[in-house]
């Protein structure tokens, strides 16, 4: 096969509203906030969140009491919300909320989580062990 015939005869429009484009500003945000850049898959969408899923590998030392982690992100165009779903060696799930991201004008905010602070983050925002009951 040669080369010309990889060409497109036309140019193709790329779909602005497709997740990866609508969540990628939020991952280099969060690469940039906590230095830290897993490789986030997309698995469907909920409530018109889009719920990506990355895996943590490398828990150090902590894996002497944790089996496995995932961290979720729920992302719309407006707002993203990061959280982790971890498994304790004993099988218990636990899930911890990292951060929401606002979205106004083209700037990103961040907001790192505080359980006090319930106008960011109420019960439906920071409940990713649905997102699992959900995936299986």
């Amino acid at each position: 096969m040669k080369l010309f015939n990889l060409i497109p005869l036309r140019e193709v429009e790329e779909d602005k509203t497709s997740p990866e484009l609508i969540a990628t500003p939020y991952f280099r945000e969060f690469q940039v906030k906590h230095g830290y850049k897993p490789l986030f898959k997309f698995i469907g969408t909920k409530s018109e969140e889009h719920v990506f899923v990355a895996d943590v590998t490398d828990f150090g030392m902590f894996d002497l009491i944790v089996k496995d982690a995932k961290i979720y992100a729920k992302i719309t165009e407006k707002y993203a919300v990061f959280g982790m779903v971890y498994t304790m060696t004993g099988l218990t799930r636990l899930e911890a909320t990292i951060c929401k991201m606002n979205q106004k004008d083209g700037k990103i905010e961040v907001v790192m989580f505080d359980s006090k602070d319930k106008k960011n983050f109420d019960a439906k925002t920071t409940n990713f062990l649905k997102l699992i009951d959900d995936e299986k």
